[in-house]
């Protein structure tokens, strides 16, 4: 792949996830270091443009409660 020089893009390493305890660290890393979850693709899907089955976002969900006085 050609290197990109460009402030605002970074090219994500792949993981391969061994087991849920594995995966749980992995996550739990990334929340800790800023980062909004993670993104898990089946190996056995074809790669295809636009939505696909063969990937799941793995977010931590966040619930902000305003107040209006």
């Amino acid at each position: 792949m050609a290197e990109m020089n460009c402030s605002f893009v970074e090219i994500a390493p792949k993981e391969k996830c061994v087991d849920m305890r594995h995966l749980e660290r992995f996550f739990q890393d990334v929340i800790d270091k800023g980062g909004e979850g993670i993104i898990l693709r089946d190996p056995a899907a074809l790669l295809q443009p636009g939505r696909s089955l063969g990937y799941l976002k793995h977010k931590v969900n966040t619930i902000t409660l305003f107040s209006c006085k």
